[in-house]
C-alpha cells in the first residue's frame, strides 16, 4: 500500500510523490516491554513470533533499526537492506556492514533515501527511540504487534513519550501458539 504526498512545485502546481510502506513489527509482554531487563533483543520471544518476524523481514525492501538493536544481533538480518539510526557511523558489526545505509537525519530526507532506493515496503524493527521517531512523525501505517503471554517486570517500553496520540483500528488477530502468545495487526 502506498500512500501519497502532495507536494507543491515551483509553479504552485500538484505534484504526487509515493511514499514507502512502513510497517512497525514489535513484540511486547504482557507489562508492555521489549526487551528482557538491559539486554537488547528478542531471545525472550516464541519461536512464532520469531518466524513471523522473519516471514515480514522477507517480505519488505528494506527493515529499519537503531544503534544498539543492530548491535545486539549476532548477524544483523543479513543479507536484507538496512538502514541504521544512528548518530555514530562506528558499529561493533563492522564486518556485517553490507548493505548498510546509516542515518541521522529527518522525515524528508528519509523519504528521499527510500526514494533513490526504490524501496517501497520498509519494516521498522526497534528499539524503543526509532518507534518513537516514526510514531511522532505519523509515518507508521500498519502496526503488528505480538503479545506475548510473559511478564518481565524490568526492560524498556514501547514508547517512553507520553505525548504520543495515534488511532488504530484492528485489522485481525491470530493466536500463535498453545501457550496463548497473540499476533495483532493494526491499520489506520
Amino acid at each position: 500500500m502506498m500512500k501519497n504526498v502532495d507536494k507543491r512545485g515551483p509553479k504552485h502546481r500538484s505534484v504526487r510523490i509515493k511514499r514507502p510502506t512502513f510497517i512497525l513489527v514489535v513484540a511486547v509482554s504482557l507489562d508492555g516491554k521489549i526487551t528482557n531487563g538491559k539486554k537488547e533483543g528478542t531471545e525472550w520471544t516464541s519461536k512464532e513470533d520469531q518466524k513471523f518476524f522473519r516471514g515480514e523481514l522477507d517480505r519488505a525492501d528494506a527493515v529499519i533499526l537503531g544503534r544498539k538493536t543492530f548491535e545486539a544481533i549476532p548477524r544483523p538480518l543479513t543479507p536484507r537492506n538496512r538502514i541504521v539510526f544512528s548518530h555514530t557511523k562506528t558499529f561493533s558489526h563492522s564486518a556485517e556492514c553490507k548493505n548498510v545505509q546509516v542515518f541521522g537525519g529527518t522525515s524528508a530526507t528519509l523519504l528521499l533515501l527510500l526514494k533513490k532506493m526504490h524501496w517501497n515496503r520498509v519494516v521498522i524493527a526497534g528499539g524503543t527511540s526509532i518507534y518513537e521517531w516514526f510514531l511522532k512523525n505519523k509515518l507508521v501505517d500498519e502496526l503488528y504487534l505480538t503479545l506475548e503471554p510473559v511478564v518481565l517486570g524490568s526492560g524498556k517500553p514501547l514508547i517512553n513519550e507520553a505525548n504520543i496520540t495515534e488511532n488504530w483500528t484492528l485489522a485481525s488477530t491470530r493466536k500463535l501458539n498453545k501457550k496463548g502468545t497473540l499476533l495483532l495487526h493494526y491499520s489506520k
